[in-house]
C-alpha cells in the first residue's frame, strides 16, 4: 500500500466483471463500480501481407525496418516487430520514443536507397522514462538513475520545459504551473458534450 491508498496487485489477471465486482484467475475480488481496462496497444497489420511476415499482429522488420520478403515496404511504430537488436530481443517496447527514432532512421535510409548507398540498421536508444503520480510526486529512470518523490518531479518538470518548442511557450506553461502551484488550482479537464434540455 502506497501513500496514495494505492494497492498494486502484480501477476493478477483480469477474468471477469459483473458491473460491481472485478473477479481475478488467482481468487482475488474487488468491490468496484467503476473498471478502467488500459490493456496497451496493438497493432494493426494489413491484407496481402503473407502470415509468415505477421507476428503477434506486428508486422516482422530486418534492421532497416523493411517488412519481412519485400524491398519496398517499411514499417516503424506500434506495427513494426524487429527482433535484430540484442538488447531487445523480443522486440522494442511500443512507445513513442521508438518510433520517432525509427522515423528519423527510415528517412534517412530512403534517401540512402534513393541514392544507392548502403542503409544503416536501426538500434533504439532509450532515454529513460518519467511519469507524474501527484503533487511534488513523480518518478523518473534515466538509465541506472532512479528517482522518485519530489526529486523526480522536479526533473520531470524540467525536461517537459526544455522540450517545449519556442521560448514564449516555455514562459507561459512555466507561469501556469507556478500559478497552479501556489494555488492549488487545477482545471477541471473534462471534454464533454454541453447539455442542451429538450423542451
Amino acid at each position: 500500500m502506497c501513500d496514495f491508498g494505492v494497492e498494486v496487485w502484480l501477476n493478477t489477471k483480469v477474468t471477469g466483471y459483473d458491473g460491481k465486482n472485478v473477479f481475478t484467475a488467482n481468487g482475488k475480488q474487488l468491490l468496484s463500480y467503476n473498471l478502467i481496462w488500459t490493456a496497451g496497444v496493438k497493432g494493426k497489420t494489413l491484407s496481402g501481407i503473407p502470415d509468415s511476415s505477421i507476428n503477434k499482429n506486428r508486422l516482422l522488420c530486418n534492421e532497416f525496418n523493411q517488412v519481412l520478403g519485400f524491398d519496398n515496404i517499411f514499417a516503424i511504430g506500434d506495427v513494426s516487430l524487429q527482433l535484430h537488436d540484442p538488447s531487445y530481443p523480443n522486440g522494442h517496447p511500443q512507445v513513442a520514443p521508438v518510433a520517432i527514432q525509427q522515423a528519423r532512421k527510415l528517412a534517412k535510409n530512403i534517401l540512402f536507397k534513393i541514392n544507392n548507398k548502403p542503409m544503416q540498421p536501426f538500434y533504439y536508444k532509450d532515454k529513460g522514462n518519467m511519469a507524474t503520480v501527484g503533487r511534488n510526486k513523480a518518478v523518473a529512470e534515466i538509465g541506472k538513475l532512479k528517482l522518485g518523490g519530489f526529486s523526480g518531479w522536479l526533473i520531470w518538470m524540467l525536461l517537459h520545459l526544455i522540450l517545449l518548442i519556442g521560448f514564449r511557450n516555455k514562459i507561459v506553461v512555466l507561469i501556469n504551473w507556478v500559478w497552479n502551484y501556489i494555488n492549488y488550482d487545477r482545471h477541471i479537464r473534462l471534454i464533454i458534450r454541453p447539455y442542451r434540455r429538450e423542451f
